[in-house]
């Protein structure tokens, strides 16, 4: 291939790559095999990278041969963790963001990190076990150019359980004061989820909204300590604020004028809380931006509330109403007339909602591209109800999780609605078979992603023409045994991602017909196949060279060195 293209510049070649690229970061494999030079362009084009054990790689040749990185994952056991990040701080990488999985903050390495890459912008550290003030002070003092913070749930819960009359707050979890000391140093911080820190108060909020005057997201979830007087305060002085999610707070004592002062405000997040509907009607007539509302399981509000709400916003992208019960399809017929602009609906948990919104949906939001309609009543509303069907070709993502009335016929109408789908969920639908997915699966079909996740009653994904966009294919604890794989072996060669947990139908005969076609397999999850065992991993790697992950059940994880050795071959067992 190299050799008939050796006039076309490599500026063009990457330009190929890069599109490859953004199609699924595997693409770029086999032309990097093909010769040097496109190995040489391929490398040099990857820009981000997830380290689950070093063990065995070696880290600064890594770096060498990927020069561009800007964004590295880290998901390590504790003993590595400081190893991983001074082998970064010490390479010659430019990052900007760092995002790890881990139960501590590497303080040592993060000092070094912190001197060594002054591009560093972005920090994900959440759900870590140990966070505490002292670590905020590590942060802030190695990374004073950092715009984007999220030290969200930390393990509270051990942190409790550590307390005794002696142990000092600040110790054993994020405190007021670390928060104050942290917004003193980070004056450019931008973005920060404080989510889930149990000793948070308003102090916090005042610290944040008063040091970091260009602060512009900001996401409070499960404060208990946070009151509607700190995110008054934050709306009244924080000038840039335009994303804000927050949850459980007293709107009635939120002041009418911090509404006013919320210029920016594009991206509301309301979760768990009371909402009244004096509060929807000061948003409709405050003279802000609104592009992005949530209504998650929030109560206090009726339809009349944010029909006004929507009425003065119609140029809302995206919409999540979930859990809300007054909603039914009559309601959401009226509401979609506001929602010409929106790309994105999420409406889970709205009991009383079936076909019927989707198809309202679909006809009056020309330019929507994704609908959630996770644990509704789609497909209980009867043949009757199924009228005046439009089709939308922009749509590509729908959610159908948990919907215990869908059936094939209902299918085959959603399925004329949206000819361009790539990406279906109908997971946990206990209802619809392989011929209901088939509507879907037609000639010409543009479904990359297909998610049948606990539906017993689809054995295979039916026969037809080969599926070659399809490269994630979802069924753990389906109906689907070696007779499924045989077809899915056959139409799917493009497959990249296959999950099969608790198939128990499921043998070696089967597997042998994905190994076989599906030349770009990646990925595959046995767990809870019982007729599957570590003795088969070494088979299945000579099948299938370009596995790179195989889940099995925990009884047959690999020893260490037997770990070690599939590593050796490209392949993590876990």
């Amino acid at each position: 291939m190299a050799e008939c293209c050796t006039d076309l510049p490599d500026e063009c070649w990457e330009l190929i790559f890069n599109r490859l690229h953004q199609l699924h970061h595997s693409h770029l494999e086999s032309p990097s095999l093909s010769c040097k030079r496109f190995l040489s362009i391929t490398n040099t084009i990857r820009t981000s990278l997830s380290i689950v054990d070093p063990t065995l790689i070696l880290l600064s040749s890594l770096f060498n041969r990927f020069p561009n990185l800007k964004s590295i994952h880290l998901n390590l056991v504790d003993q590595d963790l400081n190893r991983v990040v001074t082998d970064i701080a010490t390479s010659s990488l430019n990052i900007e963001t760092l995002d790890f999985v881990s139960e501590f903050l590497p303080l040592e390495s993060f000092k070094i990190l912190g001197s060594r890459m002054k591009n560093l912008r972005v920090l994900n550290c959440s759900r870590l076990s140990t966070m505490c003030d002292a670590d905020l002070i590590v942060i802030a003092d190695s990374m004073p150019c950092l715009e984007d913070l999220d030290i969200s749930y930390p393990d509270n819960f051990s942190f409790i359980l550590r307390l005794d009359p002696d142990d000092v707050p600040g110790e054993v979890g994020v405190t007021d004061r670390g928060i104050e000391m942290l917004s003193s140093k980070l004056k450019g911080l931008r973005k920060i989820n404080i989510s889930g820190n149990l000793f948070l108060t308003d102090s916090s909020l005042i610290a944040l909204s008063t040091n970091c005057i260009h602060l512009a997201e900001i996401v409070i979830l499960d404060c208990s300590l946070v009151t509607s007087n700190g995110i008054e305060f934050v709306m009244r002085n924080s000038m840039e604020l335009s994303s804000l999610s927050l949850q459980d707070i007293d709107f009635d004592r939120l002041d009418d004028y911090s509404i006013c002062c919320a210029k920016s405000i594009s991206t509301l997040e309301i979760y768990y809380t009371v909402v009244p509907d004096e509060y929807l009607l000061l948003l409709a007539k405050a003279d802000i931006p609104l592009k992005r509302f949530t209504l998650h399981h929030c109560t206090g509000f009726t339809f009349p509330g944010i029909s006004s709400l929507f009425n003065k916003h119609q140029s809302l992208e995206y919409l999540s109403l979930t859990g809300i019960d007054f909603l039914t399809d009559g309601k959401m017929s009226d509401l979609s007339r506001y929602l010409s602009a929106l790309v994105m609906i999420r409406v889970d948990r709205c009991t009383n909602l079936t076909e019927s919104t989707f198809f309202s949906l679909a006809k009056n939001c020309p330019v929507l591209q994704d609908i959630s309609m996770a644990g509704t009543n789609v497909g209980g509303g009867g043949r009757d109800r199924a009228t005046n069907i439009v089709k939308n070709s922009r749509l590509k993502f729908l959610n159908l999780n948990i919907n215990q009335n869908l059936t094939d016929e209902c299918l085959a109408k959603l399925a004329s609605v949206c000819p361009n789908l790539e990406v279906l969920d109908v997971s946990s639908c206990r209802g619809i078979t392989e011929n209901g997915i088939a509507y879907f699966l037609e000639s010409g079909s543009k479904i990359r992603k297909l998610e049948i996740n606990h539906c017993g009653g689809i054995k295979n994904i039916g026969n037809g023409l080969e599926l070659s966009e399809l490269e994630v294919l979802g069924a753990a604890r389906s109906g689907i045994n070696d007779d499924g794989l045989m077809v899915i072996g056959s139409r799917c060669c493009g497959l990249l991602d296959l999950n099969l947990d608790g198939c128990l139908g499921v043998t070696t005969v089967g597997l042998k017909e994905i190994l076989t076609n599906c030349e770009r397999l990646r990925k595959i999850n046995l767990t809870a196949c019982l007729n599957m065992s570590l003795d088969m991993v070494d088979w299945m790697l000579f099948s299938r060279p370009s596995l790179r992950t195989i889940i099995l059940l925990y009884s047959f994880l690999p020893f260490e060195s037997q770990r070690k050795k599939f590593l050796h071959r490209g392949c993590l067992v876990v």
